[in-house]
């Protein structure tokens, strides 16, 4: 079964938020235990165990309520294979972040909007393009009040929107101010020592200037008046 397949399966799971204490446990301490034999590493002492198990119980609940148990367990497995990074053992710091990063990831960003997108092709009928286009623009109204409210703009999915306002004529950065965007994030690499090979740090790298271009643009609106931005035409 394919990664992606397996991702639709595992977000249309029962979410976190939803389980009591007492059923939580032992899935978190089997995903713990698989985990150490992926990494072959032997499991700590029943005490110290107990402890991370319950740590971890706590941290997903609070923490991360809308993920699924699944999603949890495939987080690991990749987390495992390397793909959030080298890490020294398998400790709290690690989990974190290894969640931090699929929780943000493109891939279930993607997984995430395709569900959605099926969700609403199968329950009404095909939409017309002016209610995409009225939506699209909702969405990224959306965002901007999330900006001006201290969201901080990594979170809002900035390249996409980025584009999105771009695409509709409401940014209109010229080449040099891209560019001068594009030297501010040159030096980017991604946290916690994660290893990528240089064409990704690249992508990434522009993924970041299209950020700064878009809390640019959001600051004036923030400044001025931004009232009808979203009203603009191309």
């Amino acid at each position: 079964m394919s990664l992606e397949i397996r991702l639709q399966h595992a977000i249309a799971d029962r979410r976190l938020m939803t389980y009591r204490p007492e059923e939580i446990l032992p899935a978190v301490n089997q995903i713990l235990f698989q985990t150490y034999v992926l990494l072959g590493f032997s499991p700590p002492n029943d005490r110290d165990l107990g402890i991370l198990i319950a740590k971890l119980a706590a941290d997903l609940q609070e923490s991360y309520p809308s993920l699924t148990l699944q999603e949890v367990a495939l987080c690991f497995e990749l987390g495992a294979k390397g793909e959030y990074g080298d890490f020294m053992g398998l400790n709290l710091r690690t989990i974190t972040r290894w969640l931090k990063c699929y929780q943000t990831s493109d891939l279930r960003y993607r997984a995430v909007v395709e569900r959605e997108q099926a969700k609403s092709l199968s329950a009404l009928p095909p939409v017309s393009e002016a209610y995409k286009e009225e939506r699209e623009r909702v969405f990224l109204r959306r965002v901007f009040e999330q900006y001006r409210a201290g969201c901080p703009i990594e979170r809002l999915y900035p390249a996409r929107v980025y584009l999105s306002l771009q695409a509709r004529g409401i940014i209109r950065d010229s080449p040099e101010a891209k560019r001068t965007a594009m030297r501010q994030a040159a030096g980017y690499r991604p946290a916690g020592n994660m290893v990528i090979d240089e064409d990704m740090r690249l992508a990434m790298v522009k993924q970041q200037a299209m950020g700064i271009c878009l809390r640019r643009f959001f600051d004036r609106l923030i400044d001025g008046d931004d009232d009808l931005f979203l009203n603009k035409r191309a």
